[in-house]
């Protein structure tokens, strides 16, 4: 019996532990802002970088709804492979006391991908597919220069 009770507890045990690590390893974006502490998100597109597109949010709404759009989504520690040619969609808020932020999303298959904030020492996967959230936002599209393309490194 006490055998039984050892065997058993020890499977609780790593349940447990399991269930534990899984949670873990789930994190989300929290944007160290509010969205009224914003005046404006750039939007950027782009498979070659030489060929980037922007948009520039200025609805308060719009701004308001991107940014719980990306801290509505799910993302973990998990491990991916690079895709050569694949879509990167980023985003760089500008906050009303001149500070940035960058957001910088790189698709690794259909509707999914990696992301990486600014100050972030990682970047996590998601299966959001913010690539989509381009066409959300009805603005004027601009071409963009290579150099004004967020870059985390």
């Amino acid at each position: 019996m006490k055998k039984l009770l050892l065997a058993l507890a020890v499977i609780l045990g790593l349940l447990l532990s399991l269930s534990l690590a899984s949670c873990a390893r789930t994190v989300s974006i929290e944007l160290p802002f509010e969205p009224a502490d914003l005046d404006w998100v750039e939007m950027f597109r782009f498979q070659n970088p030489a060929q980037a597109e922007k948009k520039v949010i200025t609805d308060p709404a719009d701004v308001k709804d991107l940014c719980n759009l990306l801290e509505s989504i799910s993302l973990k520690d998990k491990k991916t492979e690079p895709v050569a040619g694949g879509s990167v969609t980023s985003f760089r808020f500008h906050c009303t006391d001149g500070t940035t932020y960058e957001v910088i999303y790189s698709a690794i298959a259909v509707k999914s991908g990696r992301i990486k904030m600014t100050g972030w020492e990682t970047d996590y996967f998601t299966s959001a597919d913010l690539g989509a959230c381009w066409n959300n936002y009805d603005y004027p599209v601009a071409d963009a220069v290579e150099s004004e393309l967020p870059a985390l490194y």
